[in-house]
């Protein structure tokens, strides 16, 4: 349809955080394309939203295995820069192996063959890739 969707999830302590709110939404993204990218990100405290207090990168860490649990193949934990175990970057689902190696909203590494598809598997990755 010409067009890439990617869904973006605020994990706000007390409102959407527990391990059912997160299953119920991996599941439903699951249900429509276990490819849909699936970001994490943490609450801060900004703003007209002054409370509650912000989640550890735990939380984070924990929502990301939910999500990979419920069968989302691309799941990223997000702007905690450096802080989520690596679940910044983007790895192939086939082999496991470092496709973009990320560190906040920069771009660090790029293997990902002109084609979609993994250097070392030939996995082909969904996205929307173009020659440079």
């Amino acid at each position: 349809m010409g067009f890439w969707l990617e869904v973006v999830t605020l994990v706000v302590p007390g409102f959407n955080d527990s391990d059912a709110e997160l299953k119920a939404i991996a599941g439903f993204l699951a249900g429509i394309s276990l490819d849909i990218p699936w970001h994490v990100t943490a609450f801060h405290r900004d703003y007209r939203m002054p409370g509650p207090e912000q989640h550890p990168p735990e939380t984070l860490i924990r929502a990301a295995g939910i999500g990979r649990a419920e069968g989302l193949r691309y799941v990223y934990a997000g702007n905690l820069p450096g802080e989520t175990a690596g679940l910044e970057n983007t790895r192939c689902p086939g082999c496991a192996g470092l496709l973009i190696e990320r560190r906040g909203f920069r771009v660090v590494r790029n293997r990902i063959s002109a084609g979609g598809q993994c250097p070392d598997c030939r996995t082909s990755i969904h996205g929307v890739w173009a020659e440079s």
